[in-house]
C-alpha cells in the first residue's frame, strides 16, 4: 500500500498513510511524544491501519461528517491532545457525538495561571514532604510552597468553575456523561514518576502524578481520547529541569502509545516480552464471528454483517485497553518496601542498644498511610467507574431504553467479562492488598510506642536503681565523713588525745559496720521502710477520725455535710 492512502470525501481529500509502513510507525512514536502535536486519528481492521496527524478543523469536520469504511477500515480513533486550545476542533466532535454544551465547555475550559500555580503548589507538597524550609510568614510565604494565592475575581474564572477544577484534581472525583450518540467518561490516570539522579534526603511519595483524561464510546464504531493539557510535578533540586519535564512527558503519554502501537503490524514484536502492556484489539478482529448478533454485540451500524460484529468488538476492546491501565499499580511495590524497611528499623528497637528516631519514624508512617488512603479512594473510583460502564454497557440496560435502537451505545460481551474481570482484580489485588498495608501500618505504630513504653520503663528502672546505689554509697561513706569530722573538731581537751592509729582504727571499725550495714540490713531498713510507711497512714486515718469527732463534739458540721444540705 502506498505511503499515503488518499481518502475522498465529497470534494475534499483526507491524507492518511498506511500505518503498517515501517516510517508511518516510527511517525507516529514521535508524534505522541512530541509536545507540539494537537490529534491523530487511526483507522483500522485486521487487514489494514492507516493514521492521520494534526488534522485541521476542516479535515476534522469531513471526517466526522462520513462513517468509517464497512470494509476496509471499520473502527475509528480519534485522540486529542489538549482539547483547550482546539476548541473548532471539540466543537465538531461535540456537535457529531451530541455533547452538551457543558460537557464541551468542561473539556475546552482553559487553566488560569493562579489555578495552575495551586496546582503545582499542592504536588510540591508531595514531592518536598519532609523538606523543612524556613518561611517568613510575615511577608506571605505559603507554608507548603512559594505561591500565594490571590483571589479569583469575576473576570478570570467563576468560584463554580474554580471549585469543579480543585475538586477534578482530586483522586476520588470522576465524570460519566450519556448522550445519544455516545457514553463519556473522564477521570484522573496515574503516570510513572521520573527517577531522581541524585540522591534526595526527604521522602517522595509513592503516589505517583496524575493526569485527567476523557473516554468516549461512540455508536459508530468510534472511540474518543481527549487529554487535558498536561501540568508537570516540580522537579527536585539539583535535578536537570528539561530532562525530567521530558521523561515526565513521556510517561504521561505511555500507555496511549503502547495501545498505538499495537494497532499496527510492526508494533506486534515489541510488546512479546511485555505481557500486561498487550492488548489484542487489531488481533481479535482475525476470525469471523457470525455468532454475534446485534442483540448481543450492539452499536452495529452495519445491519448485522459479519464486518459490523468485528467492527462492535474491536471499538470495544479498544475502549477497555484504553482505559485499563497498570502503572496505579507499581506504588504498591514500593509501598511493601518502605513498610519492609520501616518493620526493620521499629523491630530494631527491641534491642537495648539500638535507638530509632522518631523524627524519621512516625512522619513516615503518616504519610505512607496518607498515600495508601489515596490509593484505596483512587481504586475504588475506578471500581465504581467500571460499575457505571457496565451499567450502561450492557445491551439490555435500562438506561439505554431512551434512545433510539440504532443510536444506542453498547459494550460487547468480550468486553463487558474483560471489565468484570478487571473490577475483580481491583479489589482482591489492590483494595485488598492495601487493607493489609493499612492494618500493618496500624499494628507497626502500636508496636512502636508499646516499645517505646517499655523502653521508658526500663529507663525508670536503671534510673531507680542508679539512685538506690547512689543511696547505698551514701550509707557507706556518711558515717565515715561523721567520723572524719569529728577527728576534725580543734578542741585541744580531744585531739591532744589522738593518734594517726586512732583515726584508722575507728575508719576500719566504722568502714566495716557501714559495710556489713550495706549488704546484709539493707533490706530490713527496707522492710522498717515500709512499715513506717504503714504506720504513717494508719496515723493519718486516726488523726482524721479524731478530728472528725472533735467536730461532733464541738457541733460542727463537715463541708460535705453543708453540701448534701443545701440538696
Amino acid at each position: 500500500m502506498a505511503s499515503n492512502d488518499e481518502v475522498t470525501s465529497g470534494d475534499f481529500a483526507i491524507a492518511f498513510e498506511d500505518f503498517d509502513l515501517d516510517e508511518v510507525f516510527k511517525r507516529a512514536e514521535l508524534h505522541v511524544t512530541d509536545e507540539r502535536s494537537t490529534n491523530f486519528v487511526v483507522e483500522f481492521g485486521y487487514e489494514r491501519a492507516r493514521i492521520a496527524f494534526d488534522l485541521g478543523i476542516d479535515d476534522m469536520k469531513e471526517l466526522l461528517d462520513q462513517n468509517p469504511d464497512e470494509k476496509d477500515y471499520p473502527i475509528r480513533w480519534i485522540n486529542v491532545w489538549d482539547p483547550s486550545v482546539q476548541t473548532d476542533v471539540m466543537k465538531a466532535i461535540g456537535s457529531k457525538y451530541g455533547f452538551s454544551p457543558r460537557l464541551l465547555g468542561l473539556m475546552t475550559t482553559r487553566r488560569t495561571p493562579q489555578d495552575e500555580a495551586r496546582r503545582h503548589r499542592d504536588r510540591k507538597r508531595v514531592t518536598s514532604r519532609h523538606d523543612r524550609s524556613f518561611r517568613d510568614l510575615e511577608k506571605g510565604d505559603g507554608l507548603n510552597g512559594n505561591f500565594p494565592m490571590k483571589p479569583l475575581g469575576s473576570t478570570e474564572m467563576n468560584d463554580s468553575i474554580a471549585l469543579y477544577l480543585q475538586v477534578k484534581d482530586t483522586v476520588n472525583y470522576f465524570s460519566t456523561d450519556q448522550t445519544q450518540k455516545a457514553f463519556c467518561i473522564g477521570a484522573n490516570w496515574l503516570h510513572k514518576r521520573p527517577t531522581p539522579e541524585h540522591e534526595h534526603h526527604h521522602r517522595i511519595s509513592i503516589m505517583p502524578p496524575k493526569h485527567w483524561q476523557w473516554l468516549a464510546l461512540c455508536n459508530n464504531h468510534t472511540v474518543l481520547s481527549i487529554h487535558e493539557k498536561p501540568l508537570f510535578e516540580p522537579v527536585p533540586d539539583k535535578e536537570n529541569k528539561e530532562y525530567w519535564r521530558h521523561v515526565e512527558f513521556a510517561y504521561m503519554r505511555a500507555h496511549t502509545l503502547d495501545v498505538l502501537l499495537q494497532l499496527s503490524t510492526k508494533g506486534f514484536p515489541r510488546y512479546e516480552g511485555n505481557p500486561l502492556a498487550q492488548n489484542s484489539v487489531r488481533q481479535s478482529l482475525k476470525r469471523s464471528r457470525t455468532d454475534l448478533s446485534r442483540q448481543q454485540t450492539g452499536m452495529s451500524i452495519f445491519n448485522n454483517s459479519d464486518t459490523g460484529n468485528l467492527a462492535d468488538e474491536g471499538t470495544s476492546n479498544l475502549f477497555y485497553y484504553l482505559f485499563e491501565d497498570y502503572v496505579a499499580a507499581g506504588p504498591l511495590k514500593n509501598a511493601e518496601e518502605e513498610l519492609d524497611d520501616m518493620t526493620r528499623k521499629i523491630l530494631d528497637n527491641t534491642h537495648w542498644n539500638k535507638v530509632s528516631k522518631s523524627s524519621e519514624i512516625i512522619p513516615t508512617l503518616h504519610y505512607l498511610s496518607k498515600d495508601l488512603r489515596e490509593f484505596k479512594h483512587l481504586f475504588e473510583n475506578y471500581k465504581n467507574l467500571i460499575s457505571k460502564i457496565m451499567t450502561v454497557g450492557r445491551p439490555d440496560s435500562q438506561l439505554n431504553s431512551q434512545f433510539d435502537k440504532d443510536r444506542r451505545v453498547f459494550l460487547t460481551n468480550s468486553a463487558l467479562s474483560r471489565f468484570d474481570r478487571l473490577g475483580d482484580r481491583l479489589q482482591y489485588l489492590m483494595l485488598n492488598t492495601i487493607e493489609g498495608y493499612l492494618e500493618e501500618i496500624a499494628a507497626l505504630s502500636t508496636t512502636y510506642f508499646n516499645l517505646t513504653q517499655q523502653k521508658d520503663s526500663q529507663a525508670t528502672a536503671r534510673l531507680t536503681r542508679s539512685a538506690t546505689l547512689l543511696a547505698k554509697l551514701s550509707v557507706f561513706f556518711l558515717p565515715i565523713s561523721f567520723m572524719t569530722s569529728y577527728f576534725s573538731v580543734q578542741i585541744e581537751d580531744l585531739y591532744i588525745y589522738w593518734t594517726g592509729k586512732t583515726y584508722w582504727y575507728a575508719f576500719a571499725v566504722i568502714a566495716s559496720v557501714s559495710f556489713v550495714s550495706l549488704f546484709f540490713f539493707s533490706r530490713l531498713l527496707m522492710f522498717w521502710s515500709d512499715i513506717m510507711d504503714e504506720w504513717a497512714a494508719t496515723i493519718g486515718d486516726w488523726g482524721a477520725a479524731f478530728v472528725q469527732r472533735l467536730r461532733d463534739l464541738v457541733g460542727l458540721k463537715s463541708r460535705n455535710d453543708n453540701e448534701d444540705g443545701r440538696e
